[in-house]
């Protein structure tokens, strides 16, 4: 896990060739349509536009994925999301979901990260991060960064 001001974002372009195209659509990017993807590499990198209700600590599950990284940037809203190594979670709640790259664990977090509005997180597959977590409304835009590059 990663977790940094988007002003800094520019530091971590190096670590997967998609991720320049990431900070490029920041640049012109408008919040639009929650819920709408906008796809910018076909299937290979995505955004995806969220406005949420936080949630209490004990509502957030972790969930993991295999296929994508996850980049979720809060634009309004202050967002902890919850951190735990994939590999010490035992409990999942319900196999792995091929077809939405999805699995969530019942294990708890081992630790929290506040996530405030111009603030990101990037999740590998390795992380389990359970999101969401807050008070009130929450505004945010998930990046979907294929792990393999074609």
């Amino acid at each position: 896990m990663i977790t940094a001001s988007l002003s800094h974002f520019n530091r971590y372009v190096s670590l997967h060739p998609n991720f320049s195209k990431v900070e490029e659509f920041l640049k012109t990017f408008e919040f639009r349509t929650p819920g709408e993807k906008i796809y910018i590499d076909s299937d290979k990198l995505f955004v995806i536009q969220a406005i949420e209700n936080g949630k209490c600590k004990e509502d957030a599950l972790l969930e993991a994925h295999n296929k994508y990284i996850d980049i979720q940037v809060c634009l309004e809203g202050d967002e902890t999301i919850g951190w735990r190594n994939r590999n010490e979670c035992s409990d999942p709640e319900s196999p792995f979901d091929e077809s939405k790259d999805i699995i969530f664990y019942n294990d708890e977090p081992l630790n929290y990260v506040k996530i405030p509005a111009g603030s990101f997180a990037i999740f590998y597959p390795e992380d389990c991060h359970a999101p969401l977590i807050g008070k009130g409304s929450i505004k945010k835009i998930i990046f979907k960064v294929e792990v393999k590059v074609h």
